[in-house]
């Protein structure tokens, strides 16, 4: 698997605990994020499409589909911006800001393995030398 494969497969498993805590477990997070008894249906339904979409990270690393991991950059970093403005407008506790961090890291963590491959590839190979020295 390549280093950027790993960064997403890795990243995935941090979405498959949130997605099946917040699916199965509400209650364990509802007052970290400010939600109450009868909210637990939405937060279920946000588990529900985060554990698809762990899914979905999981086997993109697995089959190493660099598109989409260039394509998780730029979605989770945007999730930091998001937050700041929700948060700005009162429509979610300061909280969200701080969590969105995790997603932003793994932006990050993700852009610097990708970049880091492309500097191996774009270098010029050595002459392939044969059994005469040729």
């Amino acid at each position: 698997m390549t280093y950027p494969a790993k960064t997403v497969f890795y990243f995935s498993f941090y979405m498959f605990a949130l997605s099946l805590t917040l699916l199965l477990a509400p209650g364990l997070l509802s007052g970290l994020l400010g939600y109450t008894a009868e909210s637990y249906i939405w937060l279920r339904l946000i588990g529900l499409f985060l554990l698809y979409l762990a899914f979905d990270y999981f086997q993109a690393a697995r089959e190493n589909m660099r598109g989409f991991f260039y394509l998780t950059v730029y979605t989770r970093a945007s999730i930091l911006l998001f937050m700041i403005v929700f948060v700005s407008f009162g429509w979610l506790k300061p909280i969200f800001v701080a969590l969105s961090l995790i997603d932003f890291s793994g932006a990050v963590w993700t852009w610097r393995a990708l970049k880091r491959t492309e500097r191996h590839r774009s270098r010029p190979s050595e002459p392939v030398r044969t059994a005469d020295g040729a």
